[in-house]
């Protein structure tokens, strides 16, 4: 008698790129600010490391020894694998650090003090205290995630094009299917 079993060869990668996309979605038809803005660097930088494994699991037999590496680390390996050599200061990479920069500030940050400008009433330096933000979180606005985007594109892109994968490989969804087993 034959049975059937599903299968899904799930990825990371693809579900990690899938919640970007959903989020620049709601980004595009919403008004949001900076705090609400915050996820989309976390799921950037997820997005880039699980394509950066993704990369590396295809491309290289021992990447399962390499993928709790940092992820500059892994960049660096996989342009040594394409014998290509990382330019930190240009575009697309100079994207990942900022990223991750900021990412990092995120899960590790320090309590830092952001100290407003002078004002003549109290009154006006308490409306300061709800707006004050250090340079790194302030920057997080509309136009700089639909710019994220851009350059999201173009990172994955130029990673994809280094080992001959199609432009919009990072875009891979999980794949499943049902196949016949006999009992």
């Amino acid at each position: 008698m034959t049975k059937y079993r599903a299968y899904r060869n799930f990825s990371a990668q693809a579900n990690n790129v899938s919640a970007l996309m959903s989020l620049f979605a709601a980004i595009d038809s919403d008004n949001t600010n900076s705090i609400e803005l915050t996820p989309v660097v976390v799921i950037l930088a997820f997005s880039i490391e699980a394509y950066l494994n993704a990369l590396g699991e295809r491309h290289l037999p021992i990447w399962s020894e390499l993928e709790r590496l940092p992820w500059r680390s892994k960049i660096e390996i996989l342009y040594k694998t394409a014998n290509k050599v990382p330019n930190w200061g240009t575009q697309p990479l100079q994207f990942a650090v900022e990223i991750f920069s900021i990412r990092d500030k995120l899960a590790h940050g320090k309590p830092e003090c952001v100290v407003g400008d002078l004002r003549n009433t109290n009154t006006e330096a308490w409306e300061d205290v709800e707006v004050l933000q250090p340079d790194w979180i302030r920057k997080i606005t509309k136009p700089w995630v639909t710019d994220a985007g851009h350059r999201f594109h173009a990172l994955m892109s130029h990673m994809a094009n280094m080992f001959g994968e199609k432009e919009d490989d990072y875009l891979l969804h999980s794949l499943g299917s049902v196949t016949p087993v006999d009992a």
